[in-house]
């Protein structure tokens, strides 16, 4: 449960990003996150992938870090995109 809410954070902070840097797609996203999450790769590219199959797709790499960081924070550390 706890996942899904850090998932959905990120998903509407990375939307919010690209909305303001008039990104049509996202090719790149570093996110660290605590060693304890269970969010990783997969998971994060499928939440973002239902939530917007425009901005996301399989052209987008997704790389978790984990740093000491308190749980249910998330990190982006980049957010690489491209616009038409």
């Amino acid at each position: 449960m706890h996942d899904t809410v850090l998932l959905h954070k990120i998903t509407e902070e990375v939307q919010l990003l690209s909305k303001s840097n008039h990104f049509n797609k996202v090719n790149e996203l570093i996110v660290c996150v605590n060693p304890g999450s269970h969010v990783n790769e997969d998971n994060l590219y499928n939440y973002l992938y239902h939530a917007d199959k425009k901005l996301f797709g399989t052209w987008t790499k997704i790389s978790i870090e984990r740093d000491d960081i308190p749980d249910q924070i998330a990190i982006l550390k980049s957010l690489e995109g491209e616009k038409e």
